[in-house]
This record gives C-alpha cells, structure tokens and sequence, in this order.
C-alpha cells in the first residue's frame, strides 16, 4: 500500500521474471529501456522503450525480461483528485477531474492495460514522464499541484485511447445516432437539464414526446433506466476507487440520499451500496 494519493519510483528488472501481484492502487507504467513481455492478467503484450501501461487495482501483473529493463512506476489513488485529497492546501478543488476519471475506470477493459500510442502521443507521453520524474526528485515551489497535473494530462492521454475501442465495438443494434444520444447523455451525467428528456430533445433536434420512443429503438433502453444504470455504474467505480461515503457518492450522482441509492443499488445488484464496498476491497497478494 502506498503510503499517500501519489508515489513514483524508477525501478530496473534483469532478464527475469517477476511474481504475479497484484496492488491497491491504479498505476502508469512507462518503459525507459528494455524488452520483453508485460503480463496482465491473462493477457500477454511484448513492451518495449516508450510503451505506456495503465493498471487498476483488480488488475494482476508481472514482467518477464528479455533484457535489462528499466521502468517509471506512477502509483496514485482515486483521492489524488478527490476534494479530500490532502496534497497541496491551496490547491482548487478537484473532485471534477475524478468524473473524468471515471471514463477510464468504466472502459479500462477495453485496452486489457496497453496503451496502444501512435507516435506523436509517445513523445508527449515520453517528456509528460519525464517532467513527471523531475519533479518528483525537486523541491520546486507548487510541487504537488504540478505533479497532479502532470498525471491529469497523462490520463488524459489514455482517455482518448480508452474510448476509441468502444467507438468501434459498438453492439450491431445501437445504431449511430442511438449510439451519439448514450455518449452525449454519460459526458453530461452530472447535469440534470442536460439530460432530462426536454434537454436531450433539444440537443438532438427532436421532439420531447418523440426522443423517448426514438432513444428506446435505437438503444432498447428507454432513457430513464440507461441514466440509472450509468449512474450505478459510476457509484460502483466510486465505492471501489474512491474515499467518498455512500452518502457523498448519493448527493453527487443525483439520487435522494443515501437510502434511495441503496435500494436502488440492491433491486440491481442484490446487495446494498456499503455491501458491495466491502466485496471490492482488493484481495491480498
């Protein structure tokens, strides 16, 4: 476990295999020299200088070397961007940059934790990095802010990447413009006018008492419940990755209280909000 929101460490592997393991925090793997083989999960990925990896809690690895390697290891927590986050006193709050977060919480799967960079992404990626390690081994004025950012861009980066599988996978059903109304509703989550029936209507063009029966066609959904299972999902990626209380996690996503989160959750999933928490806690090892 590591000891605050943030920690970074250059560590080096001979050619060797490493355990499988497993840690209670997200990380961004860069590879500064080396070869050989990254193994996720059940996954294989041949890495090599300039590859970039993200890793989230649930996620088991081990490195088999080909030949020296050397790695950056950015360790961080949800609360890096929580508004309890204790880095930096004067910092403004950040709670906003853990929503956008969540983009790659929900879709992380679909990348199995390569990130495939075209070349000007990895020469960004690759100076983002070692800005990153600069500022880890200085003392300059606005250190964590900086530090903070500097991953807030990087996740960016792997954001962008982490949506582009799910363009391409959409189910044969979902139709392009069904398709458009689902990612303009789960971008604009958080703000009810945006996406109450009237505003939905409104950004695409179509009647308020039409949108509804169309948005049903297209997606086999009616919009009612694709915003609740949305928002479910959030609270789930938010039980398991963030400190936020159940009753923070109810006031943020929209629902009543605390209560009304979690009768919702259990009709869902079978079990409370604060239930589920407890099953998600990373297994040891």
């Amino acid at each position: 476990m590591i000891k605050s929101d943030f920690a970074l460490a250059i560590k080096e592997y001979s050619a060797d295999h490493t355990p499988m393991h497993r840690h209670d925090c997200f990380e961004i793997i860069y590879i500064l020299e080396g070869r050989g083989i990254h193994l996720i999960n059940d996954n294989q990925f041949p890495y090599g200088k300039g590859d970039l990896f993200l890793l989230t809690p649930a996620d088991k690895h081990a490195f088999l070397a080909h030949s020296k390697s050397s790695f950056v290891i950015i360790d961080f927590t949800a609360a890096l961007f929580g508004r309890n986050s204790p880095i930096g006193h004067d910092k403004p709050e950040l709670s906003h940059y853990f929503r956008q977060l969540e983009y790659i919480f929900q879709h992380a799967g679909h990348f199995k934790g390569f990130i495939g960079l075209n070349e000007a992404d990895r020469v960004f990626s690759g100076s983002l990095i070692q800005r990153t390690v600069t500022e880890w081994e200085g003392n300059g004025i606005f250190r964590e802010v900086v530090l903070q950012n500097l991953v807030f861009l990087l996740l960016n980066i792997i954001a962008r990447y982490a949506q582009q599988p799910v363009t391409r996978e959409i189910p044969a059903q979902v139709e392009s413009a069904g398709y458009e109304m689902t990612q303009f509703i789960q971008h604009n989550i958080y703000d009810h006018e945006k996406i109450s029936l009237s505003g939905i209507a409104e950004h695409f063009n179509l009647s308020k008492d039409y949108i509804g029966a169309y948005f049903n066609k297209k997606t086999g959904k009616t919009i009612r419940q694709f915003i609740l299972d949305y928002k479910l999902e959030l609270a789930k990626s938010r039980l398991r990755y963030s400190r936020l209380s159940i009753a923070q996690i109810a006031e943020e996503l929209g629902f009543t209280d605390e209560s009304h989160l979690n009768k919702l959750f259990k009709r869902q999933e079978g079990l409370t909000a604060g239930q589920f928490r407890k099953t998600m806690l990373p297994e040891p090892g």
